[in-house]
């Protein structure tokens, strides 16, 4: 894969020191399977897009959202070198509905935000982006069916997820999301609605260590945690 070197942030720990990515990378593994659909809001530079595109095979499919103006033309790259041919990729935000807004930039590429936390320079540069639900681009894209969803979108999980209200009612998706308490109360949500919205749903949680063994999880972390949520059924 192909990633900026002056990026900083995970990429870094990544390819500089060969750190342990996300458990849950491992983890999709065992949610995946050849013909299966994957949603990626939030792909930064493509890592999970990558590996659920191989994961799911030619007869599978990747939708993959990146709104960011310096991480979408590296996850475009990153789709071409591999020749992942079962992806589309767009340069949006999931949200709740289809409009207009600012993403702010963080020092970090991979951390920039619909709005600012204390990580954040206050003169940090925000560029205007477009949103859509993902509801509505389903039913553009004439995608039938959701298997796995991963969101890492900096505290809008509850926004992504009110968006896909239809996809998470009918399909039943098991949904893989970035716990964000502070991202979210920037946003002027609950610090544990994107938590709220899946259990209402009938969704049980895990975590998953770094050996990839998943346990239930009772009530949302104290602080930022990668989640795993399955439906009841």
């Amino acid at each position: 894969m192909f990633l900026p070197p002056e990026w900083r942030g995970v990429a870094k720990l990544i390819y500089a020191f060969r750190d342990h990515y996300e458990p849950e990378l491992a983890y999709l593994e065992k949610l995946l399977s050849p013909g299966k659909v994957f949603v990626d809001a939030g792909a930064n530079f493509g890592i999970y897009t990558a590996m659920a595109s191989k994961a799911v095979s030619e007869t599978g499919r990747v939708i993959s959202f990146e709104p960011s103006a310096r991480a979408y033309p590296v996850l475009r790259q990153n789709i071409e070198i591999n020749g992942l041919k079962n992806v589309l990729a767009f340069p949006t935000a999931v949200s709740d509905k289809a409009g207009r807004t600012l993403l702010y930039h963080h020092s970090a590429v991979g951390s920039d935000a619909l709005a600012r936390d204390s990580t954040f320079d206050q003169n940090s540069y925000a560029q205007e982006i477009e949103t859509e639900s993902l509801d509505d681009v389903l039913r553009r894209t004439s995608v039938e069916r959701v298997d796995v969803i991963k969101m890492d979108v900096q505290g809008a999980e509850e926004l992504a997820l009110r968006g896909a209200n239809e996809v998470i009612r009918s399909m039943r998706p098991a949904v893989m999301f970035e716990f964000h308490p502070e991202g979210a109360m920037s946003l002027g949500l609950e610090p544990d609605g994107a938590w709220k919205f899946l259990k209402a749903h009938g969704y049980s949680f895990l975590s998953v260590d770094q050996q990839g063994t998943a346990t239930r999880l009772l009530s949302p972390p104290e602080t930022i945690a990668n989640v795993v949520a399955i439906h009841g059924s």
